[in-house]
């Protein structure tokens, strides 16, 4: 059966170019066909020691926060503590809250998603953070043993998580995407 424009004989010759030109369909052909294109290999980026820091931060912090307001509950009804001051710490503590949430998902995000520019936002977010574990260790009306357990403990996670981002973000910016 021959359809128009297209003839082939028994030896498995098919016309080319226009008809003048034959060529023999072997195996080596149709293995070339069927070989695979070689894609190149994307190399992985994240830090997965970033990454474990950054969700055992997380439930570091929510014991922390918890504490944190336990140990100033106690000190407004034990200690005499003057009111603008118990006022300006307790709201300390809050800030704190409010920075640290967006602080840990951009800082997550740019490790997943190999992105340098979350990464340095949570950085900036961190700063913040930074100064005010250090106020709660020497600065505040009165630092208690646990307040000092509780902000060294705390102050030691973001010091290893900024180190950390801040080689993450350095890879990400310089290295080669494919291997």
């Amino acid at each position: 059966m021959q359809q128009q424009g297209f003839s082939q004989d028994g030896a498995g010759n098919v016309p080319m170019g226009g008809g003048t030109r034959f060529r023999k369909l072997n195996e080596a052909d149709a293995a070339a066909k069927q070989k695979p294109v070689k894609k190149p290999v994307r190399r992985v980026l994240t830090s997965l020691t970033l990454q474990i820091l950054i969700f055992f931060s997380i439930w570091w912090n929510c014991f922390y926060y918890v504490l944190n307001i336990l140990v100033f509950v106690y000190k407004g009804l034990v200690l005499p503590y003057p009111q603008q001051n118990f006022d300006m710490e307790f709201s300390f503590a809050w800030l704190y809250i409010i920075l640290e949430i967006p602080r840990l998902f951009l800082v997550t995000k740019g490790n997943k998603a190999e992105q340098v520019i979350p990464i340095i936002f949570s950085l900036v977010l961190a700063l913040p953070l930074l100064a005010m574990y250090a106020y709660f260790i020497d600065f505040q009306t009165y630092v208690l043993k646990v307040d000092l357990i509780l902000n060294g403990i705390a102050l030691g996670f973001i010091g290893l998580q900024v180190l950390l981002s801040i080689f993450a973000a350095y890879r990400f910016a310089t290295a080669t995407r494919f291997i």
